[in-house]
């Protein structure tokens, strides 16, 4: 075989090569990239969550994770509620998880504290601040200390604007050797008063009693 007939050959093969490439791209074109949504770690970070302008809360934290609408917040220093600029809750969270979209704040193993001299103890596996609404609610139990009486309850609710933090679902209140359960129960941080609802049912070490 002469050498234009393999020269011929070679081309011959490179050119179908190529027009099989070009069909294959034509008729079957490549999938589109996976999309991966960016992710930023910042740490020692303050996040601060705003509505309207206006400070609701802010959060320091040593290290914070950021992918998409999702911030996730470890390490946490220090977290303070803010209403009419001023704080009025401080918290402490194992971990905290904001969706800026939704404006939705998760906080996990949560202690809440008020500015009060005889304050609010307030202790919930998992507290949610709804930023469109503000209101920070415990879908879960509550366990809280308050002038010496330990309380516990089914939920909480919240209400940052009125300042009123209702205690719903079996409340329990004991004091001493004595324990009161009721329907539910208003804590009105501004006045540190809580006020009781419902039929009230005494247990004591005597035996029961009930009273409206």
């Amino acid at each position: 075989m002469n050498s234009k007939l393999k020269k011929g050959l070679i081309f011959g093969a490179a050119l179908i090569a190529l027009i099989v490439l070009a069909l294959r791209f034509f008729v079957e074109p490549p999938p589109p990239a996976v999309s991966i949504p960016p992710s930023v770690q910042l740490l020692e970070s303050r996040l601060v969550g705003r509505k309207d302008g206006v400070r609701q809360w802010e959060i320091l934290a040593q290290s914070v994770l950021q992918a998409g609408d999702s911030v996730t917040l470890t390490n946490l220093d220090e977290m303070v509620m803010f209403q009419n600029q001023e704080p009025y809750l401080n918290i402490d969270a194992e971990t905290a998880v904001w969706n800026r979209k939704q404006d939705v704040l998760h906080l996990y193993e949560a202690i809440v504290r008020d500015n009060g001299e005889d304050g609010l103890y307030l202790e919930s596996d998992l507290l949610v601040w709804e930023g469109a609404e503000e209101t920070l609610n415990s879908p879960g139990p509550v366990f809280i200390l308050w002038q010496g009486l330990e309380i516990r309850a089914a939920e909480m609710l919240l209400e940052s604007q009125a300042r009123l933090l209702y205690l719903r679902d079996d409340v329990q209140i004991r004091d001493g050797s004595m324990l009161w359960r009721m329907d539910r129960a208003v804590y009105d941080l501004d006045a540190e008063l809580m006020d009781f609802y419902g039929n009230l049912l005494l247990e004591g070490e005597a035996g029961q009693s009930e009273s409206e």
